[in-house]
């Protein structure tokens, strides 16, 4: 089944549809169709890609602002929606209340914990450091709040998911963030 996608890069902006097939992938980027061979590496996030007689190495890496996609030694930053992530932003930032549990998108190694227990955090605060592939990804908060939890410390190995941080409500103000 493809699977439609908003690729912002910059002021660029593209539509990418992906369907599986065979090892790989039919891509569609803006009306133009390739396909992509596609295997992993073992016991790593790099992926080995073949796309017209080129091969790729690639990797992708969470950023504050969306992805950091590695490609061949090549560095690009980019923000990729689809129509269900489109309405959980939609949700998150209609919230006025709430918990917010800080994630690590990755496994790694906690590197530093930039938030002390009960710290008015705002959206878009750093707090946490997670390491992952010798690369070092601020993790920041969407909607701000106030530290209820820290549960996790520096130098803790972690799975990807695992609660780092969890935001409660501002209790002088009774709204998250404010």
């Amino acid at each position: 089944m493809p699977t439609r996608y908003i690729v912002h890069r910059g002021d660029e902006t593209l539509t990418v549809t992906l369907t599986e097939e065979g090892n790989g992938y039919r891509i569609e980027l803006d009306g133009q169709s390739v396909h992509v061979d596609c295997r992993s590496v073992e016991d790593s996030p790099t992926r080995s890609l073949i796309i017209d007689g080129s091969s790729y190495e690639t990797a992708t890496m969470p950023s504050r602002d969306g992805l950091d996609v590695y490609v061949s030694g090549d560095v690009f930053q980019v923000r990729v929606t689809d129509e269900l992530w489109a309405r959980a932003e939609g949700a998150a930032g209609a919230a006025e209340s709430g918990r917010e549990e800080i994630v690590s998108p990755m496994p790694g190694s906690v590197v530093r914990i930039a938030v002390e227990m009960g710290q008015k955090v705002n959206p878009g605060d750093t707090v946490a450091v997670v390491e992952a592939m010798k690369m070092q990804n601020d993790l920041a908060a969407v909607r701000g709040g106030r530290v209820e939890e820290i549960r996790v410390q520096p130098g803790d190995v972690v799975d990807q998911g695992t609660v780092l941080v969890v935001l409660g409500e501002d209790e002088k103000t009774g709204e998250a963030g404010s």
